[in-house]
């Protein structure tokens, strides 16, 4: 049930390419189907980070149990990172990822929710 949304300032040209190679590196990172991954961008979004509007991003990652080993999550936040800026072109200290476990009941798919 891996879910990343990525909110930018940046215009990514190539959309589907982008979500395509974000698909396939998430359910790389967070070790998870690439079926049941799903990802959100939103480009071109107005926002500043330590007060300029230079290039910068908001990465939120949803995924059941993937988030308990914390030397795992920097390991994961350095992959990602380096996904960024290699796509977008924006340093890594330019924005930050939140690592979300939404837990058991509270993530629905096909009429039910993951036990």
């Amino acid at each position: 049930m891996p879910s990343i949304e990525v909110k930018t300032n940046v215009k990514v040209a190539d959309k589907l390419t982008f979500l395509q190679a974000l698909t396939d590196k998430g359910a790389e990172i967070l070790k998870k189907p690439k079926e049941y991954m799903q990802i959100i961008l939103e480009d071109g979004v107005p926002m500043t980070f330590a007060g300029t509007s230079d290039p910068t991003f908001c990465v939120n990652i949803f995924s059941r149990n993937s988030f308990s080993d914390l030397s795992n999550n920097t390991t994961m936040s350095k992959e990602f990172s380096c996904f960024i800026e290699e796509k977008l072109d924006i340093p890594p200290n330019r924005g930050y990822f939140f690592f979300k476990d939404p837990g058991e009941h509270r993530c629905g798919w096909n009429n039910k929710t993951f036990p």
